[in-house]
């Protein structure tokens, strides 16, 4: 999955592009998905399900909008956290097809969150992210709360390390020109993919970007 920097760098690029009623409750729908705690018979904050016989794995996108189609319309909240789960599926095929990452090698994963590390910095720089998110009031009421319960305590703590800084490190795998790459293809297929959803359209299609189970 994308690291929650580049889904705030995809979302800021969004914004000035399409009109949204309420940034602040964009970015941190873009943001809550991962931090997700548990889940019930939706899943879990990824609403991750198998498909064709239990041979690939999608994320539920199908569910999300039977769920939480009307609200995405209205509020923007609903349509973050949407973007959010395309996002991570556009990801996935990102490094997983194009770029062949293997996380099965001993130390890859840990290696490649370290790079996230080193790159949040330069996306925050590059694209003017502020550490501005705010939990909205009363979020546990919210009818998000119906896929899953979600820490906002250590997503904020999370946000706030963020932003410190760090020192720049040879990169592993995942380099700045590759954050760039995917921020903008991810910003023009979202672009794209609010203009559906606000025509009435389907939207993302699961199974044309299931994966096969034997990835993580």
């Amino acid at each position: 999955m994308a690291s929650s920097i580049i889904h705030l760098a995809i979302t800021n690029e969004l914004t000035k592009r399409l009109s949204f009623t309420d940034v602040s409750r964009l970015e941190f729908g873009a943001v809550v998905v991962d931090a997700g705690v548990g889940g019930n018979q939706n899943g879990n904050s990824h609403m991750k399900i198998n498909v064709q016989d239990g041979k690939k794995k999608i994320y539920n996108f199908d569910r999300y909008r039977e769920l939480f189609g009307e609200r995405m319309l209205k509020d923007d909240l609903y349509l973050g956290y949407y973007l959010h789960l395309v996002q991570d599926v556009l990801y996935r095929h990102y490094v997983y097809d194009r770029y062949h990452w293997d996380p099965t090698a001993p130390g890859n994963v840990e290696r490649l969150h370290k790079d996230y590390k080193i790159i949040n910095r330069y996306v925050i720089d590059k694209y003017g992210l502020m550490n501005d998110l705010i939990v909205p009031d009363r979020f546990e009421d919210e009818a998000i709360n119906q896929i899953s319960a979600f820490d906002t305590e250590g997503l904020m703590q999370n946000m706030n390390s963020y932003f410190l800084p760090v020192d720049e490190e040879p990169i592993f795998f995942f380099t700045k020109e590759m954050s760039d790459e995917f921020i903008e293809e991810a910003v023009e297929f979202c672009a794209e993919e609010v203009k559906r959803i606000r025509n009435g359209e389907q939207g993302i299609d699961m199974l044309t970007y299931a994966w096969k189970r034997a990835s993580i």
